[in-house]
């Protein structure tokens, strides 16, 4: 009992100590008119947001990638209107909003200034946001630059000299659903070991007259040992195939699916591979082939499996929608 007094006497003293001490602090403030003053500053929630593109950017498939030196290395870059497919649920949502407010302000529940601005907000909304990427004569791929980060934020020009893989459509709309895709690589990145932080960003085109750049990814590369290790290897091979799938070069894809078939026979990825070399060389036949060996395969290496993967599902429909139809 004397231990609780004693600590309830000491938080007192403690309380009335900090109590004295606010009060010498707010009056020399005052007294030398120091004081700083709070301001409050309220955003307007409904202000639609800048129409601009949003970038997303993966290396080699994924946000963080390890290679060797000298091998294979690619860009997805992804160029949607976020802005306006964000600005269009917040439109709904903000005629809600005004369908409440006549309804409060009628009853005196709501002051005209609220319902005015939110009738302000939704005026706006209603401008065009399709952005136009690039036009016949000027692809909207020149105008993608990729750029190292540093830890303190800066910036430099990536020297790889990076190509278009496959043939992405020169102009693109961007609208609530409509989207872009491109992909930059090289077979052969030259690189000083090391990780870097890369980034895509996206300069004039089109009706898009900005600078928008997406977050980075990392990308580290090592030296190449002078023997690889079987998974090292296979590792290096998938790189070339999936590059090659990328780049066009189905002899490559051929190569890493036979070398998958060469130490498995059953093995559902190096059929697949091979079904891509074959469609990719137009060989409709043993595309067709390779790819329903894979679905036999995978059916019975994955008998609890609810479905095939839809890549391949599509690949033996489109063969055999094709088959028919020449038939």
């Amino acid at each position: 009992m004397k231990k609780k007094l004693i600590g309830f006497v000491v938080l007192l003293l403690l309380l009335i100590g900090l109590g004295i001490g606010f009060r010498v602090w707010w009056h020399a403030h005052r007294a030398t008119g120091k004081l700083p003053e709070l301001k409050a500053v309220m955003a307007d929630e409904d202000e639609p947001r800048p129409i601009e593109p949003s970038l997303a950017i993966q290396v080699n498939e994924e946000r963080e990638a390890t290679v060797f030196a000298g091998s294979p290395v690619w860009f997805q870059v992804d160029a949607a209107n976020e802005a306006a497919m964000n600005d269009a649920a917040g439109t709904q949502e903000l005629a809600r909003k005004i369908s409440r407010l006549q309804a409060a302000a009628a009853q005196g529940h709501a002051r005209p200034d609220q319902l005015k601005q939110a009738m302000g907000d939704y005026q706006k909304r209603t401008a065009a946001s399709t952005i136009t990427l690039g036009d016949a004569s000027h692809p909207w791929t020149n105008s993608v630059q990729f750029v190292l980060r540093d830890p303190a934020g800066g910036e430099s020009p990536l020297t790889l000299a990076l190509k278009v893989l496959g043939s992405p459509p020169q102009s693109a709309a961007l609208d609530l659903v409509n989207t872009a895709e491109a992909v930059f690589g090289i077979s052969s990145a030259q690189m000083a070991p090391g990780t870097y932080s890369i980034a895509a960003c996206l300069g004039e085109t089109g009706s898009w007259h900005g600078r928008v750049c997406s977050d980075a990814v990392k990308l580290t590369v090592e030296v190449r040992p002078e023997r690889l290790t079987a998974d090292e290897h296979l590792a290096l091979d998938r790189q070339k195939a999936r590059y090659g799938l990328e780049a066009g070069d189905y002899d490559a894809v051929e190569v890493y699916g036979r070398d998958l078939i060469k130490s498995n026979p059953n093995s559902v990825p190096g059929h697949m591979y091979l079904g891509d070399a074959a469609f990719g060389k137009e060989n409709a036949e043993l595309a067709l082939r390779e790819y329903l060996t894979a679905s036999a395969q995978y059916d019975k290496q994955y008998p609890n499996a609810q479905e095939q993967p839809a890549y391949l599902i599509s690949r033996i429909s489109q063969l055999i929608e094709k088959s028919n139809g020449a038939k």
